[in-house]
């Protein structure tokens, strides 16, 4: 994270602005469609499972969501996006600008030491089948090899999954979700690390529950709130500052180095900032993928002029709410816009007048 050039985009673009205030406390992308289903002529959306909804018009089932993806995403598609070395492939293979992975074994723990050590740099510790910004760490040097490592060895143990790990090159820059409906372009929101700002009177720890309490205004952040955890204080420690720390007035401290927003992170809607050359690479990227009509592209940029960004990963997956409610900048509205999408080519596939 270039938290230099954040701190810019911030302080020109956001800074002055307000938290958002909404209206509407829609639980989930599943709530989102059927409110928006249940509003539109000769529709209407059925159960199909506790985390499923089937689309209808006309009695006619035209799509339906899963999660938080549609069934015209095909389960080929899905399976490719999940495998970030097969991601890379593909995107590769369309002349966009990726990472280059390489995954170790759990009984590979000298094999990558080896390559830190010989390959100087900063490097991405990431677990190979995890998401939502666990077991990450970012700028590992081989100083901090044995931490990162235990990092993705003990998220992965959290969530009982085999422990691969990928080591990618750090990209310094800023990263943000490119959401891609069917196909074309729809939002972007640039991701924060979870932070609080200092006012020369709170302690750290009082500012995190101050900066919880403003979360819970929004329906999205809400249930995703700043914890504080082992990965946090080793933070606060390496910045020389404790829970008990005050920080002056208008000082900025990042409590994580991952900008996800389940790690507490901030979400601002970009989306009249970025450049038309993002907007093509992030459609480029999800066309590259056979299959794959909806996803978010996570891509890091230099500057909003940037015009060859890196694709990070693909997500099928994609968290729509998260455009609903930003913590700043105009919403958006994906949820609604896939289920008009979906409609319009059912209709034009089936000539119905």
């Amino acid at each position: 994270m270039n938290y230099d050039l954040l701190k810019e985009i911030l302080e020109e673009n956001f800074n002055i602005l307000p938290p958002n205030r909404y209206s509407t406390n829609f639980q989930g992308t599943l709530m989102l469609a059927k409110h928006h289903i249940s509003k539109k002529k000769d529709c209407r959306s059925i159960k199909a499972s506790k985390y499923a909804i089937k689309l209808l018009y006309k009695d006619k089932i035209f799509g339906s969501i899963y999660g938080q993806t549609p069934t015209s995403n095909k389960a080929n598609a899905k399976k490719i996006a999940h495998n970030k070395i097969d991601t890379e492939k593909y995107l590769k293979q369309a002349s966009i600008v990726t990472t280059q992975s390489i995954v170790f074994d759990e009984d590979q723990y000298n094999e990558a030491e080896d390559f830190i050590r010989n390959n100087p740099g900063d490097y991405v510790f990431k677990p190979f089948n995890l998401n939502g910004g666990r077991g990450i760490s970012i700028n590992v040097t081989i100083d901090s090899f044995d931490q990162a490592w235990n990092v993705a060895k003990i998220a992965c143990d959290e969530r009982k999954k085999e422990f691969k790990l990928i080591i990618q090159k750090y990209i310094k820059g800023i990263e943000s979700r490119f959401l891609v409906i069917e196909g074309k372009f729809n939002s972007a929101i640039l991701r924060s690390p979870a932070n609080v700002v200092g006012n020369g009177i709170n302690t750290i720890n009082e500012l995190i529950e101050m900066k919880n309490k403003q979360r819970e205004l929004n329906p999205h952040l809400r249930v995703l709130p700043i914890k504080i955890d082992e990965r946090i204080l080793v933070n606060l420690l390496n910045q020389e500052k404790s829970l008990d720390s005050v920080l002056e007035k208008n000082e900025i401290l990042y409590l994580h180095k991952s900008s996800n927003i389940s790690l507490g992170g901030d979400s601002y809607e970009i989306s009249d900032l970025i450049n038309e050359d993002m907007i093509k690479v992030a459609e480029q990227a999800v066309n590259a993928i056979p299959g794959l009509r909806t996803a978010g592209v996570d891509m890091i940029y230099s500057s909003f002029e940037d015009k060859n960004p890196t694709v990070l990963e693909l997500n099928p997956d994609a968290n729509l709410r998260m455009h609903h409610y930003p913590f700043k900048g105009e919403p958006k509205e994906p949820v609604f816009d896939l289920i008009d999408a979906m409609l319009e080519e059912h209709i034009i596939k089936n000539s119905i007048s």
